[in-house]
């Protein structure tokens, strides 16, 4: 069997996993004419991001704010992957995080989705799951998600 990867949907919540999400999709995109698409959800409502999530005000302002701060970020992001002459796009979607990331990878006719998977609580887990379980559910690609668990410990005796 013959697998060639040309479009591979990367989806970035600019969490501290996103640069090791970046490299994986990096190496996966090595053929000649493969193609790296960065995509950022501003989902709906807006919420923060981190481990502490809330609320944020949605008026046009704020929308716009927010719309632009994460171009410009994608737009790093596609600019150190050209640098390694990689062919990058860039999108920001708004919506429910799960519906864009397939939307995208429908678009784009992906190969493959790289994304991180945060790591949340048992109680996350039994309301919903991690979107990369949601995303691998609906879509035809493979979906590698990426989890950052520390690696392997010693237990203590």
């Amino acid at each position: 069997m013959d697998i060639t990867i040309q479009h591979v949907v990367v989806p970035v919540d600019f969490g501290p996993l996103s640069a090791k999400v970046l490299d994986f999709a990096e190496a996966i995109a090595c053929g000649p004419h493969a193609k790296v698409h960065l995509v950022h959800v501003l989902e709906q409502p807006f919420m923060t991001a981190g481990p502490y999530e809330f609320l944020l005000p949605d008026t046009p302002a704020q929308r716009e704010r927010m719309y632009a701060q994460a171009r410009a970020r994608l737009s790093g992001m596609a600019e150190s992957l050209r640098r390694k002459n990689l062919t990058a796009t860039t999108e920001v979607r708004t919506g429910e995080v799960t519906d864009e990331i397939v939307g995208a990878a429908i678009d784009y006719g992906a190969d493959c989705i790289v994304m991180g998977q945060r790591e949340h609580g048992g109680l996350h887990h039994l309301l919903g799951g991690a979107i990369g379980e949601h995303v691998s559910r609906r879509v035809a690609c493979p979906v590698l998600t990426i989890r950052d668990h520390g690696g392997a410990k010693m237990a203590a005796a």
